[in-house]
């Protein structure tokens, strides 16, 4: 008898943190049952009262809590974590699941559910980069709908092979004689704490001549990858990955990646630089052999057409697929005009009568 009362308050324990959990906006679904996500994928995961509970109270933890997930034809067990500072205080996150040994991103993807990051990342593929593989999904948590997502597989380390850093340099300038700031990168993979190569690359940046540093970019930099990475990063205006999403990849020579494009297609034009905004790469586009390389990829890639008519295609079925579930995600269901009209401008930029640059030239001179 005693164990049983116990149990109930236990269970009205937990009911009152739900509900304060939801009150507060920590806890954004809806609970309609039979709430539709159109032509989006669904993805199921289910946690124990237990451990919903303490992922949503890690706002300042980093810990992973296991899950049952149930994705097409996914049946397994994973762990999930909400992940981005930014996402800790918003009242719908993003998080980070892995299952079977594989990471994915659920990208909460705000007003345009995440197709801005989609179209930026096809296109780096197009371009002939590893970027990620992006799928628009329906995310339920223990039967609750969270609303529309952009599910992104990591980049994986067995299939790309050597190193990969995230920089949070705005500017190596001032880096002085300490490469890098371990405060500042992260090593995604392999997971050691060997940056010797990394800090090869910023050494050179911020300390050799323009003929040593020229040489150094011959032998140790994949130049065709980086003029494609820069090529596309910059007819799309993507504006804050040099400074908060730079990811460098080493395998035997450095090259660029994509992460986080939320802000492709022009947002805050009047700021953005062509060619990069740290020293970084200014100091490639700097170097002939890039800049000739640039030059071609930019034309073979957006001049020519040589991408564009099936990017638009590409980008037509993602906001296909995304349509209904952002109609009924239940965070933007004041918002959907606005996705509705980023639609209508990203289709345009990608129109033929819209695929003008908004960069005056953006052919590097």
């Amino acid at each position: 008898m005693r164990k049983s009362f116990s149990l109930i308050i236990r269970l009205a324990l937990i009911c009152c943190v739900f509900a304060s959990l939801t009150g507060c906006g920590e806890f954004v679904g809806s609970n309609d049952d039979e709430v539709s996500i159109g032509k989006a994928q669904k993805l199921e995961l289910f946690l124990s009262d237990d451990n919903m509970l303490r992922l949503y109270s890690s706002v300042s933890t980093n810990e992973s809590f296991s899950c049952s997930v149930i994705y097409e034809s996914w049946r397994g067990e994973g762990k999930i974590k909400v992940r981005g500072y930014t996402s800790r205080m918003h009242p719908k996150k993003s998080f980070q699941l892995k299952v079977d040994g594989k990471k994915y991103v659920l990208e909460r993807g705000d007003g345009v559910a995440g197709i801005s990051n989609r179209i930026a990342m096809r296109a780096h593929q197009l371009a002939g980069l590893p970027a990620c593989d992006t799928e628009t999904i329906g995310l339920f948590l223990n039967d609750e709908y969270l609303g529309c997502y952009n599910l992104i597989t990591y980049y994986d380390e067995d299939i790309l092979g050597g190193e990969l850093y995230k920089s949070y340099f705005e500017d190596y300038d001032n880096m002085e004689n300490n490469h890098p700031l371990r405060s500042l990168s992260e090593k995604k993979f392999p997971e050691d704490d060997n940056f010797s190569n990394l800090e090869n690359l910023l050494a050179a940046v911020t300390t050799f001549s323009d003929a040593k540093w020229e040489q150094f970019v011959r032998d140790n930099v994949d130049v065709e990858k980086v003029a494609s990475y820069l090529a596309v990063h910059d007819f799309l205006l993507v504006n804050d990955t040099f400074r908060t999403n730079l990811y460098i990849a080493y395998n035997k020579k450095f090259y660029l990646l994509p992460w986080d494009n939320e802000s492709c297609i022009g947002y805050n034009e009047s700021t953005y630089k062509i060619g990069g905004d740290n020293q970084l790469t200014k100091r490639l586009v700097a170097v002939p052999e890039i800049k000739a390389t640039y030059n071609r990829r930019m034309k073979e890639l957006f001049m020519d057409d040589g991408i564009l008519s099936t990017l638009k295609t590409d980008a037509e079925k993602m906001f296909e697929s995304a349509g209904t579930a952002m109609k009924n995600d239940p965070n933007y269901k004041d918002g959907y005009g606005k996705y509705l009209k980023e639609k209508e401008r990203f289709l345009k930029f990608l129109s033929p009568s819209g695929r003008v640059s908004r960069l005056t030239d953006p052919v590097l001179k």
